[in-house]
Formats: structure tokens, C-alpha cells, sequence
């Protein structure tokens, strides 16, 4: 909650909570609460005991034997070791969000445990990679907003993945190439001077063709009516786009 991280078991008698490092996955909270129930059973006079949880993604890692992972490696080895001393323990999913009492407690206990002070355990290194990425996606935001000379900067100022897999293959393809068209960018590669629109005696470029020519504006404006690239890829309906090169005969030159 609010960015902050807890885990929490509770039994009948006792409970035990911790706040851990906030970068820390669901998983491995999860998982640590797991630990915190062995935690509870080995301090326990009784034999018998069943864990409830509702992470099934945890329970199975368990099963599976997941060693990799090391609060897995860390419950199996603690389990393994309370079953010889001759406790009995089980595991036992439970649906979450569903009125059950113990699970309500826990979910209580794990809120509560967000108040106290950051506890030692430890985060393993995987839950760091989402904020390794998203670091590293800034600093690539970063330097490409210099990039406002760059013809594809107007067609997506932000970087990422384009909004594209709704569409098939085909019209992706497409679209993503109409970005930099032969008609508009072959120059480059033929070692020859920037092309001219014919009908507005100024530099042929994707943004002119798509947005601007005077000489499309008829056909344009039964399709889109936008000001800027950005705005046309992202708001608009890829059939829009696909109609209007089509008209103007684009379609095969992309």
C-alpha cells in the first residue's frame, strides 16, 4: 500500500509481521510471509499444524521446488527440518477476498506491519529489475527529448512500445513504416538532395504529406483533422490513417 511493503502471519495464539524493502515483489512478500509462519510453528508446543495462504504462485513455487529462489530455498529447508524434529504441517490455498477470517487477520496484520521500521530482510535482486528498467527509460527519455531535430521525435516524442498490438501484422507493419517513407527519406540513402512537394514548393516530408499539404486537404479532412504526429498515430484509428494514404496514393511507397 502506497508504495510501502509488508507480510504478516498470523495463528491462533501469535502473530508476526514485518515491514520489508519496498521494491520487494508481491511474490517475495508473499513468500517471506510464508517463512513467518515456520517462524510461529517452531516456537509452538503443538504437532500439527496446516498453512493457509492465498498466493498460489508462492504454494507452487514451494512444490515445484523452486531453489533458485531463495525464500523458497529458505521455507523448504526450515519445513524439512520441523518435519524431523515431528511436526506435522501442511499447505492449503484459500481464495482470497472471500470473508475468510484467518486471511482477514493476516491482510490486518500485514497493514498494520507498514507502520513500523524497515526490517533486515533482505530483497532479492530480480525484484530490483522493474526499477533498473524504468530508471533506465528515463535516462533514455532524457536524452531523447535533444533529439527535437529528429524527424521521428514529432511522431513519438515519448519512447516505448507503440500502441500496435491490437492491429495485424500487416497494418503495424505499415503504419510503423509510414514514419519514414521511401518517397520522403530514400534521398538520404541515394546520396541526393531533400525532395520538394510539387504543389507547395517546400521540403517533402511525412509530417507535410500527412498534415500540412494543401493539395490534400479534401481527403484529409474526411479522415483526421490534427495538428501534430503525435497526436495522429495515437489518437486516431489505424483504419483512418491506412484510408487516407490509400486515397493519396501513398500506400504502396511506404
Amino acid at each position: 500500500m502506497n508504495n510501502l511493503t509488508a507480510a504478516a502471519a498470523v495463528g491462533r495464539e501469535v502473530s508476526k509481521s514485518l515491514r520489508i524493502n519496498s521494491q520487494a515483489s508481491i511474490f517475495t512478500a508473499e513468500l517471506v510471509a510464508l517463512n513467518l509462519s515456520l517462524d510461529i510453528i517452531r516456537r509452538s508446543k503443538h504437532k500439527k499444524f496446516a498453512i493457509f495462504s492465498d498466493s498460489l504462485s508462492s504454494l507452487l513455487a514451494i512444490h515445484n521446488r523452486r531453489l533458485e529462489t531463495g525464500y523458497v530455498q529458505k521455507f523448504i529447508t526450515e519445513y524439512s527440518q520441523l518435519s524431523n524434529s515431528g511436526k506435522t504441517i501442511i499447505l492449503i490455498w484459500i481464495p482470497s477476498h472471500i470473508g475468510i477470517r484467518g486471511n482477514e487477520h493476516a491482510d490486518e496484520a500485514a497493514k498494520s506491519a507498514l507502520n513500523l521500521s524497515m526490517s533486515a530482510v533482505k530483497c532479492p535482486a530480480t525484484d530490483l529489475y522493474p526499477e533498473v528498467a524504468n530508471n533506465c527509460q528515463r535516462l533514455w527519455q532524457v536524452e531523447w527529448d535533444r533529439c527535437v531535430s529528429n524527424k521521428l521525435h514529432s511522431a513519438k516524442p515519448l519512447i516505448g512500445y507503440s500502441n500496435l498490438s491490437s492491429l495485424s501484422h500487416h497494418i503495424a507493419v505499415v503504419l510503423r513504416r509510414l514514419r519514414i517513407t521511401r518517397l520522403t527519406h530514400s534521398y538520404l540513402l541515394n546520396r541526393q538532395d531533400q525532395p520538394q512537394c510539387s504543389n507547395c514548393d517546400c521540403a517533402l516530408t511525412v509530417a507535410h504529406v500527412l498534415l500540412e499539404c494543401s493539395h490534400y486537404n479534401v481527403v484529409r479532412q474526411r479522415y483526421f483533422n490534427v495538428s501534430s504526429l503525435h497526436e495522429l498515430f495515437n489518437t486516431f484509428n489505424a483504419q483512418n490513417i491506412l484510408g487516407f494514404i490509400r486515397d493519396i496514393g501513398l500506400y504502396r511507397l511506404v
